[in-house]
């Protein structure tokens, strides 16, 4: 089940995000994307890194379709939450001034970094998620 839920993060794009040409590096918006994810992690009190818990990213899917320009404020929406046995996924896309620039689909495994295998997202954790859904 996905959640309905949505979680805004919004940031201007700073001269270090930036290339030559003042456009937004890819990866520096995906970096934007992951300060989305931890401050929902955040609102919801998931631990976003600790000696039992880490939420490497297994999968992402962008479509790029205009230019972050230094000095604009971007935001980007997280929703449509979908937590598995270990898995979470969620759909995020990032616009300046109602214009999209970015969209796509990303997907954290949840880990043990003592053993960097997979472990089931706890019910309290899944419970957290839920609770937005």
């Amino acid at each position: 089940m996905t959640s309905p839920a949505t979680h805004i993060h919004r940031r201007r794009v700073e001269f270090a995000d930036t290339d030559a040409a003042g456009v937004a590096h890819f990866s520096r918006l995906l970096a934007m994307v992951e300060e989305a994810e931890h401050g929902f992690f955040r609102e919801q009190g998931i631990p976003i890194l600790t000696a039992e818990s880490a939420w490497p990213v297994v999968k992402t899917e962008v479509d790029f379709c205009g230019a972050c320009r230094f000095g604009e404020e971007i935001e980007i929406c997280l929703s449509d939450f979908l937590p598995g046995k270990s898995s979470l996924t969620y759909v995020f896309e990032g616009t300046i001034d109602g214009r999209k620039v970015f969209s796509g689909k990303m997907t954290k495994c949840h880990i043990s970094p003592a053993t960097g295998r997979a472990v089931e997202i706890s019910g309290d954790v899944l419970g957290k998620i839920r609770g937005v859904i």
